[in-house]
């Protein structure tokens, strides 16, 4: 058996308009392979990217298109999206995509 430790993040993102809080949990495997799992209010949507065009899953998600994030992240529940749940799920990407550009803006503190 082999084990091997990787890179797990996880953010909090409060106060997102018209959202409940949302969990976003960053797993990095090695440069370029990541997966993303997300909740916000009991839902819960999660994606592996093997061949990731950026070296972290952070870059990535915070670059790819939003109907591929959509597309990819919507593969993992039973029953197909429907077009309400799709609009939703924007929703809570583009809250993330915001974050992710607010913490790279944010000057980090010593």
């Amino acid at each position: 058996m082999r084990v091997q430790e990787f890179d797990t993040r996880g953010v909090y993102i409060l106060d997102a308009q018209a959202l409940d809080a949302i969990q976003v949990f960053w797993t990095n495997y090695a440069p370029f392979q990541g997966s993303v799992t997300i909740t916000c209010f009991g839902c819960a949507w999660t994606a592996y990217f093997g061949g990731m065009m950026s070296e972290t899953i952070q870059q990535f998600f915070a670059q790819a298109d939003t109907p591929y994030l959509i597309s990819k992240l919507g593969r993992s529940q039973l029953l197909k999206a429907r077009k309400k749940d799709d609009v939703y799920l924007a929703r809570i990407i583009s809250a993330i995509k915001e974050a992710l550009r607010t913490a790279k803006e944010t000057p980090k503190s010593s």
